[in-house]
């Protein structure tokens, strides 16, 4: 492929009626995957975003470089779908920053921190239940925020690393959580999938 290796996928709804997969590449390429998924041994026919009535790239610096990203289209102000990402860049530490599209432009929501994160940990960001940000990390932990304010709407911490194991990504199922993982054997590595709760808990509002 020609784009730069991908950090981000969600399956939802497109700029169009149909649902497909919306992925985001290191550099902050958006991709769009639109469509039902393909057959058996198939291929996506997957092209930039712009084709398809979405912006290019996410508000990076010339140069940046991102860690962990998502996008999804969500209801915005007043119900109507707006396109959002959140995005943590290498060298900016623990910050995760959270972006609505608004007549073209892209407008800053808010910024939160990784939960028990630092500059090494993989982080994972992911949207879920049409209005949250799931933030987990290689470690274990796992927090749901509201978007409309950043307040924590959920919390937990699972044994998901550990020796023989990678920690690859999350993501949010219902109520709970869906852990990627890598199993290390003697002649290749397998992927397992654990599932778990996160527990639901009130906290003040982050930002307005």
């Amino acid at each position: 492929t020609h784009m730069p290796p991908l950090i981000g996928a969600t399956w939802g709804p497109h700029a169009g009626a149909d649902d497909g997969l919306l992925l985001v590449t290191r550099s902050g390429d958006l991709v769009a995957c639109p469509g039902p998924r393909p057959t058996a041994a198939g291929t996506w026919a997957c092209s930039s975003a712009t084709n398809h009535g979405l912006p290019s790239t996410l508000p990076l610096a010339e140069g940046s470089r991102l860690y962990a990203a998502a996008v999804a289209i969500l209801p915005g102000a007043g119900g109507m779908p707006r396109l959002h990402a959140a995005m943590a860049l290498e060298g900016e530490g623990d910050l995760v920053a959270i972006f609505a599209q608004e007549a073209g432009s892209w407008l800053p929501m808010g910024e939160l921190r990784v939960p028990h994160g630092h500059a090494a940990a993989k982080t994972s960001l992911a949207f879920m239940g049409g209005g949250d940000l799931l933030v987990s990390t290689e470690g274990g932990h796992v927090q749901r925020r509201r978007l409309s304010d950043g307040a924590v709407v959920g919390s937990a911490e699972h044994a998901v690393h550990s020796d023989g194991f990678a920690w690859q990504g999350a993501c949010g199922l219902d109520d709970g959580v869906a852990h990627l993982r890598l199993r290390k054997t003697s002649q290749a590595w397998h992927p397992e999938v654990i599932t778990a709760a996160i527990p639901t808990q009130s906290s003040p509002a982050l930002f307005q």
